[in-house]
């Protein structure tokens, strides 16, 4: 099982044109069941007016065959972020890494979806969710956003979704239902 265009579908937070061409191409390369589960980071890049709720970025990694599935979702830590990613002006980032237990969790459903790529046939998928919510009156409709992803210690970081308007990433009714923080963000 590789990373095809349909696991870059739900990678995709956003529409096709945000998503960085070459870095996709990178990821389809890469076998997301041997792929180190520790090495995965990924650093969120937000307007001014949203923040990340609190304990609601997670990675999924799914399989189905048939009518069976296999899929469970991994909680991602907040991590410093690492120097030298450029923001625009108003701009706040977020690292995110699998969380150490987190990391065994994802090798052992790594291992049975490899079990069932020996059987026969399986479909991937693998996403990241991430809820938000608002500062004072949150983004502006024309706000933009960035992912970058890593999945090697010490690569750099890729852009995944490069300067994506949020209005086509998460649509606009989406964009304006998010909820305000609560405290502090």
């Amino acid at each position: 099982m590789r990373l095809t265009p349909a696991w870059l579908a739900s990678l995709a937070l956003a529409a096709c044109s945000a998503i960085v061409p070459s870095t996709a191409a990178r990821l389809a390369a890469i076998d997301p069941l041997t792929a180190d589960p520790a090495a995965i980071e990924l650093v969120v890049i937000l307007p001014p007016g949203l923040a990340i709720s609190p304990g609601t970025a997670e990675l999924r990694l799914g399989a189905s065959r048939g009518k069976d599935q296999l899929a469970q979702s991994f909680r991602l830590e907040d991590r410093p972020v690492v120097p030298g990613i450029d923001l625009p002006e108003g701009a706040t980032a977020r690292q995110f890494a699998l969380a150490e237990p987190e990391v065994a969790q994802m090798r052992a459903l790594q291992a049975r979806i490899g079990k069932w790529k020996q059987e026969g046939n399986a479909q991937g998928t693998f996403g990241l969710g991430i809820g938000g919510c608002a500062i004072g009156a949150g983004p502006a409709p024309e706000a933009r956003g960035s992912v970058l992803i890593r999945l090697a210690k010490d690569a750099p970081f890729l852009p995944l979704i490069a300067d994506g308007k949020l209005s086509d990433l998460l649509g606009a009714e989406t964009l304006a239902a998010i909820k305000p923080c609560q405290g502090a963000e």
